[in-house]
């Protein structure tokens, strides 16, 4: 059972690394994130929500405002800033001690960084830090890091000076909860908090209406962003392919003639940048609905008496016998 944590561990902590792959590239840099983005992440499901609160941390504590990179010969320098202050809570992790395992409780912060030669991972939690390539692993003093309020900074030292920076990406982390002593996956509670900088592009995880519909009818429209994408606030428009249109995420909308429409929906993040799905909807005239459900009865009808007439002609065929 143990192992089996382990493996579910395992996984969501994969997902949430291949989402930090999603970097910029340019020489020593400046990442801003927006604010407001910190995401709850479903320890089985994996599904994502975006949290402004949270009883269990102070969620700004998290939400990450900008990172920086600098690098003078083989000395690195990465920092990072939140809206709120750099938290101190539990310890590095290490996924093979069991005794952190029972009773994680722990806040860390995680540099990933590209050069021309390595890949670095540099992560910082309660004083404590470690950077990784390869299969080095160092840790790092107190004279490697500091905290002032919101600001993390960390210096670590390159492999080679030759070294040319290519990507730089940032996560915030909060997990909490008791895995070994849970009985099966499903009694596991976990709270896992996340922020990624830069994020992953903005996308649509769905946009959606019935397929068809009636004149007058009241139609239910539905939209959600992909959590943790671009950069919100969001704004939202809505294209009902018969020259109405809406601001709203999840509008209503009536149609006024009957047609196939073509409908879209379109996100625009704070930094101007758009995603959009669209498909189809069949409105169909006043009452047609019923015309056709009349229509099918008759058809029925008229069958079961060509059933039973057939039937009759064949009983009195063999009684003539």
């Amino acid at each position: 059972m143990k192992q089996k944590n382990l493996l579910i561990i395992t996984m969501i902590i994969s997902s949430l690394f291949f989402l930090t792959t999603f970097s910029v590239e340019a020489a020593d840099v400046t990442i801003s994130d927006g604010m407001g983005d910190v995401g709850s992440i479903d320890f089985l499901t994996g599904e994502t929500i975006v949290v402004s609160n949270h009883p269990d941390i102070n969620v700004e504590n998290l939400d990450l405002v900008k990172t920086t990179y600098t690098q003078q010969g083989t000395q690195a320098t990465v920092s990072l800033q939140v809206k709120g202050n750099i938290e101190n809570r539990g310890k590095l992790l290490d996924w093979y001690n069991e005794d952190i395992l029972n009773s994680l409780d722990t806040v860390y912060y995680e540099f990933q960084i590209f050069t021309s030669e390595q890949d670095y991972l540099v992560t910082y939690s309660n004083e404590t830090g470690m950077q990784q390539y390869n299969d080095v692993q160092n840790n790092l003093t107190s004279s490697n890091f500091s905290v002032v309020g919101s600001t993390l900074t960390i210096t670590f030292t390159l492999v080679s000076a030759d070294e040319t920076y290519s990507n730089l990406s940032v996560t915030s982390y909060f997990i909490k909860g008791n895995f070994l002593e849970a009985a099966n996956s499903e009694d596991i509670n976990i709270v896992l908090l996340s922020d990624i900088a830069p994020n992953p592009p903005l996308a649509v995880f769905d946009a959606f209406a019935s397929n068809i519909g009636s004149i007058g009818e009241s139609i239910q429209f539905n939209a959600s962003v992909e959590p943790l994408t671009g950069q919100p606030p969001y704004t939202y428009q809505w294209d009902f392919g018969d020259q109405g249109s809406s601001t709203q995420l999840n509008p209503t909308h009536t149609y006024t003639k009957a047609g196939n429409y073509t409908y879209i929906f379109t996100v625009t993040d704070n930094a101007g940048t758009t995603a959009s799905l669209s498909d189809n909807i069949i409105i169909s005239g006043e009452g047609d609905g019923g015309t056709n459900d009349n229509q099918m009865i008759l058809f029925l009808a008229i069958l079961l008496i060509i059933i039973i007439i057939g039937v009759v002609v064949v009983v009195w065929v063999i009684r003539r016998r």
